[in-house]
């Protein structure tokens, strides 16, 4: 499958899901929980969280644009990580149980993990030349790779420890595991599947504001947010 067709299907899946029928980002609900749009009672983060919506839209809506696997899918995880950080800051005031994460939104720490990647490359600077390609691409290669970094690759070197010494063991692996290397293959997650994902998430945390009382009422709170940001 051709990367502008990819990206056209996730255009569709995500002017399907993360928009009303009016075109308005579903983020901007966000807003009657805090008493509507207009007026004394607006509230930023339904604004903030919408124009996150329309960045990712304006972005996807280009998609006879986007030829070229290893630029187009890094800067579309790279566009879903910002939106993931910003949700992630909320989840932290509201202190929303790791249980809960978890279950519904799993597929956050799958976008975290591929931008740990982008951003944090590590060893993976010392290889010569990998080739991109995505899940389901339907591309056949007529060569063996030595290495293929993929979703178990990014679970198991990119996710993170917080024990420094398990932290510096994992990254020695990775060294001898990465360097001088050819051959590579980075084979990118099948993206549509990945906005499904995002789509039910992103609607679930918009769920969550709107029809808990308790989350609402320290969203709403000014000496909550202001502690939450100074300790930060």
């Amino acid at each position: 499958m051709e990367v502008t067709q990819k990206f056209k299907e996730c255009f569709e899946i995500f002017s399907v899901n993360a928009f009303d029928e009016y075109n308005t980002p579903n983020a901007c609900k966000i807003h009657n929980a805090f008493g509507g749009q207009n007026g004394e009672h607006h509230n930023c983060l339904g604004c903030n969280f919408a124009d996150s919506t329309t960045l990712i839209s304006r972005y996807l809506e280009k998609n006879d644009e986007l030829t070229d696997t290893q630029q187009d899918f890094t800067i579309y995880l790279l566009l879903l990580y910002l939106l993931v950080e910003r949700i992630e800051i909320v989840f932290n005031i509201i202190q929303l149980p790791q249980t809960y994460r978890e279950k519904h939104f799993k597929v956050f720490q799958q976008i975290r993990k591929w931008a740990n990647f982008i951003k944090h490359p590590k060893s993976f600077i010392l290889t010569h030349h990998p080739v991109y390609d995505f899940e389901n691409s339907g591309i056949v290669y007529d060569k063996q790779f030595s290495i293929t970094i993929n979703e178990q690759f990014i679970e198991q070197y990119y996710k993170g420890y917080s024990d420094p010494d398990k932290q510096k063991k994992q990254n020695k692996e990775l060294y001898d595991k990465l360097k001088n290397q050819k051959n590579i293959l980075v084979l990118f997650p099948d993206i549509s599947k990945l906005t499904e994902k995002l789509c039910y998430s992103y609607n679930k945390f918009v769920d969550l504001i709107l029809t808990n009382d308790a989350y609402k009422e320290i969203l709403n709170d000014d000496t909550t947010i202001s502690k939450y940001f100074e300790n930060e």
